[in-house]
């Protein structure tokens, strides 16, 4: 089954990604943190990274620079609601990101169309 780890501190958020992706035959793990995300990352070496850019302790850029480091064939999918106009998803994407959301997600179906491409 396709594992995906989804780092995010907004509750909510993670348990929506975990139901929606669970239910469709994924195995999700979440963490609140960059830490122990990144734990997760090492430990489950999953076919997909969601991440969330703005986290306590470590952003979203350091993660994501942390695993395409380490683990350069996983895809991450970069999630924030901070809007700058496309600045923040240009400069993601330079430093490897598959993707980009904004928050609030409009549709969990196009996340779930993308994760589906990248991990094919």
């Amino acid at each position: 089954m396709p594992t995906i780890v989804s780092i995010d501190d907004e509750a909510e958020f993670t348990r929506t990604i975990q139901a929606f992706f669970s239910s469709r035959g994924f195995v999700v793990h979440v963490a609140m943190t960059g830490p122990s995300g990144l734990k997760l990352v090492e430990v489950h070496r999953p076919d997909v990274v969601i991440v969330d850019l703005k986290l306590p302790g470590m952003d979203g850029d350091e993660i994501l620079q942390s695993i395409k480091s380490q683990f350069p064939e996983i895809p991450v999918i970069v999630i924030t609601a901070y809007n700058d106009g496309g600045k923040t998803r240009d400069r993601l994407l330079k430093l490897g990101a598959y993707s980009h959301f904004d928050k609030p997600l409009s549709s969990l179906r196009d996340l779930s169309k993308t994760i589906k491409e990248a991990i094919a």
